[in-house]
């Protein structure tokens, strides 16, 4: 199945962001973010979506470019070529990531323009990606699906409550938490300890 993750601004933007996760579900996308565009909360400027379960913007930014990560694909909503600070900065990760960027609009800053590729629609989008796609492995990831986390180790495993909030503050408590499981899984498996 492909798999792709929506950017674009959520103030400027959203009705055309819920089309776009329509349409790509509809043509039979996985859509791992954002999965639920309904709006529940907001923190000053910054908007959350029923699918992000933790109210803390920076969890929320991390899981989204891990859902970047693991697409085919990014898809840009930009109607008015407006792509903003979070949205651009999304499209840079997608291009150090080596994942494709389409949209249908051309992004006003032309630095960034030069990171997506302007096509007809979602159907283009999806057969270049198919196209491009590289024979990558797709990890899974305790952002992107908290419920995988039931066949890791148990300390992992007790992550889980706090990335769904269902005990800790909802952002700082499973911040630290998932930094602390994070450093401890990666130093027994050898991978680098990010701080």
């Amino acid at each position: 199945m492909t798999r792709a993750t929506v950017s674009g601004s959520f103030h400027r933007h959203m009705a055309a962001i819920q089309e776009a996760v329509g349409n790509l579900r509809a043509l039979g996308v996985d859509v791992l973010s954002p999965s639920d565009t309904t709006v529940v909360a907001a923190d000053r400027d910054f908007l959350f979506v029923a699918s992000d379960k933790l109210r803390s913007r920076k969890m929320v930014e991390d899981r989204h470019l891990e859902a970047v990560r693991n697409s085919d694909f990014l898809w840009v909503v930009c109607p008015d070529g407006y792509t903003g600070a979070s949205t651009s900065g999304e499209i840079l990760a997608a291009a150090v990531l080596k994942v494709p960027v389409f949209s249908t609009s051309k992004a006003l800053d032309i630095t960034i323009g030069d990171y997506v590729e302007t096509v007809p629609g979602v159907r283009t989008a999806i057969e270049n990606a198919i196209h491009a796609r590289r024979n990558k492995p797709q990890v899974g990831h305790a952002l992107i699906d908290p419920a995988s986390l039931s066949e890791t180790a148990a300390e992992v495993d007790a992550l889980r409550p706090y990335l769904t909030a269902d005990i800790g503050d909802g952002r700082l408590d499973a911040e630290r938490r998932f930094l602390e499981v994070r450093r401890h899984v990666a130093g027994r498996f050898g991978f680098p300890v990010v701080q």
